[in-house]
């Protein structure tokens, strides 16, 4: 059941900007922090059914843009300097 909890996460995930936006936060900070997001908002899984989850995704042919939005890091330029870094994010 927990690796369709987390696919339910993930369809869920997609369909909401700001939970989006709350699970790329949380990618960014590790695999703990998006299944403490999962878990309030009401999915069980861990992070081992997470990492299996995200390999399967990437196994695919081809992501989606939102899809490489949930999983890509880089850095962001600063929005009024793009020779100024931002945020840095892996």
């Amino acid at each position: 059941m927990s690796i369709e909890a987390l696919e339910q996460f993930y369809d869920k995930v997609r369909a909401s900007e700001a939970l989006e936006a709350e699970a790329t936060a949380a990618m960014q900070e590790g695999p703990a922090a998006v299944v403490a997001l999962g878990a309030r908002e009401g999915f069980t899984f861990s992070e081992e059914e997470l990492a299996a989850g995200l390999a399967k995704l990437s196994n695919r042919e081809e992501l989606s843009e939102k899809d490489l939005d949930l999983v890509a890091g880089g850095v962001i330029a600063h929005p009024y300097n793009p020779t100024k870094f931002g945020k840095v994010l892996y």
